[in-house]
């Protein structure tokens, strides 16, 4: 179809398909490199009617429904939309992110150490590589739940590479006597990416589709926005999962998440106060999300005082599984919809606090990027303009590293 096109010019427009928990969130964005953040063209997102998130096979055609709905959208109203905006934009690529539970992040880091100085080789540097993906392979055949589920490859990715301790861009050629490098592979349901594949193809015949979970693009995005940064806990909350990434020394360690996020509590809080699910959903994008509270007669409020801790415990017992023995990093940067912010703040702060038994330091993201790459006009603009402000990390993702060698898309 002509709405899409391989051919390279300054402008660069892409098609974004957010594959969420419990939702799919599709976009238009125009990318130029001498602009701070790119343009949102058009984004619309459909909500999968998870009423049994314990059933992964239940959940997981219900997301292939929304993404289904979603995709049509894309080449309908998005294509008139482009139109719109510009008659001569061709989309040139397809930016797929998927999150948990569809998606698993396994990362590796290998040395290797001499006591003479050795020059690092193109073959030295692909053969690290093929043992840490070795390893990644091993790990994951063993993983019994994992492989359960049908899952394949759609991502490899080298995070760092260090040469005598201090991170080099371009590491071949040089001298070192201790030398290690950090591999991330991605892995995703098959059944979900060849619904997803299927659809691309159907849809958008001969254009490119990148393929990668959140978690990864989320870990690139923060290193950008936070480069003096290299421990942090990564925490994105979706409408069913909240999944952490544990980063040390600049590397992405260890993923994991729980099925139960922003709709999983907006349920429970509507089925306490017998209210409606879109009320109970808009108590946590509140300017102020606990005012609702003071209304509430005693019975009620311990009832969501009772919902609260348990989500908070909830992630207390994943910040306890960092894959290995140490806490948490103090540093947390937190990623959700930018008016529950707030909420979640609240949420993840008294979290780390049973963790740490200290305060932690958090960064907003979706504020962050708006502070960083928005002027107060742009930004202004960028609000009033789109509610689903969880694209906003998705888009500058595909701004800044939509032409990245650091990605091998499978």
């Amino acid at each position: 179809m002509p709405f899409f096109s391989q051919k390279k010019s300054g402008d660069v427009y892409g098609a974004l398909v957010d594959i969420g928990s419990g939702s799919v969130m599709v976009a238009i964005v125009h990318s130029n490199s001498k602009e701070n953040h790119p343009r949102i063209v058009w984004s619309q997102r459909e909500h999968a009617p998870l009423k049994n998130i314990d059933s992964l096979e239940q959940s997981a055609k219900a997301v292939i429904t929304a993404l289904m709905n979603a995709t049509i959208q894309l080449d309908t109203v998005g294509r008139q939309a482009l139109h719109e905006y510009n008659s001569r934009a061709k989309i040139s690529s397809i930016q797929a992110t998927i999150s948990a539970p569809w998606s698993y992040t396994v990362t590796k880091t290998i040395n290797f150490k001499q006591d003479e100085e050795f020059t690092v080789t193109e073959d030295l540097f692909d053969e690290l590589v093929a043992a840490t993906e070795e390893k990644i392979a091993t790990e994951l055949e063993a993983n019994e739940t994992i492989n359960n589920l049908g899952l394949r490859i759609i991502t490899q990715s080298t995070m760092d590479a260090l040469s005598n301790g201090y991170r080099v861009a371009q590491p071949q050629g040089g001298k070192a006597k201790e030398f290690s490098i950090s591999r991330a592979n991605v892995v995703a349901q098959e059944y979900l990416t060849n619904s997803l594949d299927e659809s691309c193809e159907k849809l958008f015949a001969s254009t490119d589709c990148r393929k990668l979970s959140f978690i990864l693009m989320m870990y690139s995005v923060v290193r950008d926005l936070l480069p003096h940064v290299y421990e942090v806990c990564l925490v994105d909350i979706t409408y069913e999962a909240t999944e952490i990434g544990i980063v040390r020394d600049g590397s992405l360690q260890y993923c994991t998440h729980t099925a139960f996020g922003s709709f999983s509590i907006a349920r429970e809080l509507a089925t306490a106060l017998n209210v409606p699910l879109h009320e109970a959903f808009g108590y946590l994008h509140a300017e102020n999300p606990l005012a609702f509270v003071d209304t509430l007669t005693q019975k009620q409020k311990n009832e969501v005082e009772q919902i609260f801790d348990a989500y908070i415990e909830k992630v207390n017992l994943l910040f306890h599984e960092t894959g290995d023995v140490l806490s948490i990093p103090k540093h947390i940067a937190l990623h959700s919809d930018l008016k529950s912010e707030t909420f979640f703040m609240q949420m993840i702060e008294k979290a780390a606090k049973r963790c740490l038994k200290t305060s932690p330091v958090i960064t907003k993201l979706s504020t962050e990027i708006l502070k960083q790459t928005y002027d107060q006009t742009s930004g202004e603009n960028f609000m009033n303009s789109h509610t689903d402000t969880a694209l906003l990390l998705s888009a500058l993702f595909f701004h800044t590293h939509h032409d990245s060698s650091s990605f091998v898309y499978v």
